[in-house]
């Protein structure tokens, strides 16, 4: 995922240019470890949503099977579905093994206020901490609080 720093949209622009979602993707598998087996894939399937689709990602986490995201799109009700359905297909297609359906039907996509947008990136960065997975936030390498893992290109989900 690509990290920009919060900017407020221009004057020129209606409010709702930057809408943020809280995102949480789930496999239909919870005890599967499938999103950091295959972090570099999913980290390619998010870039390509992002070319598409022209949206940021402020806070990401990927846990072992739920991937927690904090976006911000041009606008609320263009492109939202449709990146996470391209995420979410492109990585089932890819994967190296056939596994069937892998998604679950529990996905989340909150529409939030830039207000509480800091709160939630808070929140996602801390998810390891909640799986019982680190003790730090920053001690998860698959997650926009681990500040010191080199990324390999620009696209997709800069974690691991």
């Amino acid at each position: 995922m690509t990290y920009h720093s919060p900017s407020p949209p221009p004057a020129s622009i209606p409010v709702n240019y930057h809408a943020h979602f809280a995102v949480t993707l789930r496999l239909a598998h919870t005890r599967d470890d499938l999103l950091v087996r295959h972090v570099r894939l999913l980290r390619d399937c998010v870039g390509l949503a992002q070319q598409r689709w022209e949206f940021t990602i402020e806070a990401a986490a990927v846990l072992p099977s739920e991937v927690q995201l904090l976006c911000r799109f041009q606008d609320a009700n263009y492109g939202v579905q449709q990146s996470l359905r391209m995420i979410t297909t492109t990585f089932e297609r890819h994967l190296p093994t056939s596994e069937g359906d892998i998604w679950g039907n529990q996905h989340e996509v909150i529409k939030i206020s830039p207000a509480v947008a800091a709160l939630r990136k808070t929140f996602i960065e801390a998810a390891p901490v909640r799986a019982g997975l680190v003790n730090n936030p920053r001690d998860w390498p698959y997650s926009s609080a681990h500040v010191d893992t080199l990324q390999s290109t620009n696209m997709g989900v800069s974690v691991a």
